[in-house]
């Protein structure tokens, strides 16, 4: 008899694995990818509270007549979630008036905070984002600026910085000004003291509208950045260490098969496929989830950035660059990298080796991100070899007009450039008619 139970217990046992083992090699995972695990990792994704654009960077006159620019990402985030909330009380309780051209003085002379987007952004889609309702005749905009000057009403601009081009509220009670004041009050220069003038205010004619200008006296320096590819192993890409660096995006990568085509490395299974290229891009396209006839900007943006920050292996600090509607329910949102307290631009040799314009596109279809592409790059900061320069940008701007031609500046920052090259040096990037000039800043 005991022979008998311990057979019957040993007979059981081995059914049972092979029944895990079944499960494990056999069950069906195509829906069960990383943009599965995305989806039904607890975060929310249509949280409207949370949904906020990632801005570019922030700006903030404290007082001193000298303008505090960040684009430290949790600093612009505090900004821009301040005054896109003061924003949304505006256009829900106030008419505008219209400007083809406001008196940004009116602000920036005062303690102000400036929020500064990479993109155009339309009254519609302010309306979506922040649930204002009705918008008005606001037209489109990439700044929202506010001051905590006055006793009687306070006030929020939208404005276009290439033209000036603006609507203006007016409120006699916001309950939120005390966290404008605070975010004025905490505001401080950078490592290397940098501080910004505005062209409009000070009568810099070359520029359209408005720019916020880099300047100093004497010598200024920045720290340099490094880089590195991290699907190379010592250097060097393989199809191993692409392989290793791919199967996180796979829930049961011992299922993926593998190919190389052209020098592209391919990985895929039943609904999933990532490709590798040569030219350091990484591409997941995902043929799961349903579709859906519409797609709002905060449902999309809310679930492109919950994914972004659902990627271990996305390093760099980056911000919303712009965003483009393919159909009525897909929507492709495109980021930029920042670091150091500066933006990285990508050369216009490296976009087209590249065919991308940003380091990360997600486009996101219906409740799912279908698509994601990024550049492949590490960014960090090295501290012990500054760079110095006493390069002006009224240096810059007089070889940019000669060179491009030209009347008007359209934008100038200082930024990283990633070339390609081994080095990301800091430069001057001037657009002039739709052109950029680019300019190292030593």
């Amino acid at each position: 008899m005991y022979n008998f139970f311990k057979n019957f217990l040993i007979a059981s046992l081995i059914i049972l694995a092979v029944y895990q083992t079944n499960e494990l090699w056999f069950e069906d995972f195509s829906s069960h990818n990383f943009f599965y695990s995305f989806l039904h990792s607890g975060i929310n994704t249509q949280n409207a509270s949370e949904t906020s654009c990632e801005a570019e960077y922030g700006v903030v006159n404290n007082g001193t007549g000298r303008f505090i620019l960040t684009y430290d990402k949790d600093s612009v985030n505090t900004m821009a979630k301040a005054l896109s909330r003061a924003g949304a009380a505006a256009v829900k309780s106030e008419e505008p008036e219209i400007y083809e051209r406001c008196n940004l003085q009116d602000i920036i002379k005062n303690r102000c905070i400036v929020v500064h987007y990479g993109f155009l952004m339309s009254g519609a889609d302010f309306s979506s984002l922040y649930d204002v309702g009705s918008y008005g005749s606001m037209p489109d905009f990439d700044s929202i600026a506010v001051s905590d000057e006055s006793s009687e009403v306070f006030t929020v601009l939208f404005f276009y910085s290439e033209t000036l081009e603006g609507a203006v509220y007016e409120m006699k009670d916001y309950s939120g000004l005390r966290e404008i004041e605070t975010i004025i009050d905490e505001a401080r220069l950078p490592y290397n003291e940098i501080y910004y003038v505005s062209s409009f205010q000070n009568g810099y004619d070359v520029f359209l509208g408005n720019e916020f200008i880099p300047t100093w006296a004497g010598e200024v320096y920045y720290y340099t950045i490094t880089k590195n590819n991290p699907v190379a192993e010592n250097g060097i890409v393989t199809e191993t260490s692409v392989d290793k660096f791919v199967n996180v995006y796979f829930d049961n990568p011992v299922l993926k098969w593998t190919s190389v085509d052209d020098g592209v490395y391919i990985f895929s299974d039943e609904s999933t496929i990532i490709k590798y290229y040569p030219a350091g891009v990484m591409e997941y396209s995902s043929y799961t989830g349903e579709q859906a006839e519409t797609l709002s900007l905060k449902e999309g943006l809310s679930t492109a950035e919950s994914f972004l920050d659902y990627d271990t292996n996305l390093n760099n600090d980056y911000y919303l660059a712009d965003y483009k509607y393919e159909t009525g329910s897909r929507i492709t949102f495109y980021f930029d990298c920042k670091i150091n307290n500066a933006p990285l631009t990508l050369s216009e040799e490296l976009k087209e080796n590249m065919g991308m314009n940003s380091f990360i596109e997600v486009t996101v279809e219906g409740s799912n991100v279908t698509k994601y592409k990024r550049y492949l790059r590490d960014y960090v900061t090295t501290v012990k070899d500054p760079v110095y320069t006493e390069k002006t940008f009224l240096e810059v701007i007089d070889n940019g007009l000669s060179i491009l031609g030209g009347e008007y500046i359209e934008s100038l920052k200082l930024s990283y450039l990633e070339s390609g090259e081994d080095s990301v040096p800091i430069c001057y990037v001037v657009s002039i008619d739709g052109k950029n000039y680019v300019e190292t800043a030593f």
